[in-house]
């Protein structure tokens, strides 16, 4: 069974990797002019890339929180498998731009954000589904330290992304992701199914603004 696994995990990231390594390898730097304007069709490929990564994000996650409160064991590990995988795939995406080291480092915050909603989960799902406040504020207090972590590795790596931009789509994120789960852990089906669109809207205005960072960083790799 780990033997299986393994072979999973390895097929999820080659997926997702090979998807933003043709959008870059797609393209042909010139030998100048830098400064030249991006490929508009260039970066939609780019942003269509990162769009795919991030909506699976909150796929996986709304997947957990569901199955987690119905008592579906099996499926909230599968949920919980593929939700880390995407999440260290998020992270890794951009690998091919800014190198491996960053995407290690990448990886290491968007699994901690990861980690940090499913936090907020257990919180919300103690005590029978009434959950324990203290919990609750200590996830809370992980989830928008790890948003600030991320925003200045973003701002660090891009300046065209500012650290209270990336912060503000961050904490949006986080929210949607908190009022969706107090809501299932109420069984407020009407108020979860209400969070999708908006949460789906806002995710991609977070992955195109991080195109869009990219592209105006590295104009000459969109062409």
């Amino acid at each position: 069974m780990e033997g299986v696994n393994t072979v999973r995990t390895m097929r999820f990231m080659l997926n997702s990797l090979v998807v933003l390594s043709l959008v870059f390898a797609s393209v042909v730097p010139p030998a100048r002019s830098q400064a030249a304007a991006p490929n508009p069709a260039k970066v939609a490929e780019l942003k269509m890339a990162l769009r795919d990564l991030y909506v699976n994000h909150v796929f996986w996650v709304r997947t957990l929180v569901i199955a987690t409160r119905l008592g579906e064991k099996t499926e909230a590990g599968e949920a919980d498998e593929y939700g880390l995988k995407n999440a260290t795939a998020i992270g890794q995406s951009i690998a091919p731009i800014y190198g491996q080291a960053a995407g290690r480092k990448f990886a290491m915050l968007f699994t901690g954000h990861y980690a940090a909603v499913k936090g907020y989960m257990t919180a919300a799902f103690a005590n029978n589904f009434s959950g324990n406040a203290a919990l609750k504020k200590a996830a809370l207090d992980r989830l928008l330290k790890n948003a600030n972590e991320i925003a200045l590795f973003v701002s660090a790596a891009n300046p065209n992304l500012s650290r209270n931009a990336v912060y503000g789509l961050l904490l949006t994120h986080g929210q949607q992701h908190v009022m969706a789960i107090d809501a299932t852990a109420k069984k407020d089906w009407a108020a979860e199914a209400d969070m999708w669109d908006p949460m789906v809207k806002h995710i991609y205005t977070l992955s195109d603004a991080l195109a869009e960072g990219i592209a105006k960083q590295f104009p000459s790799k969109f062409r």
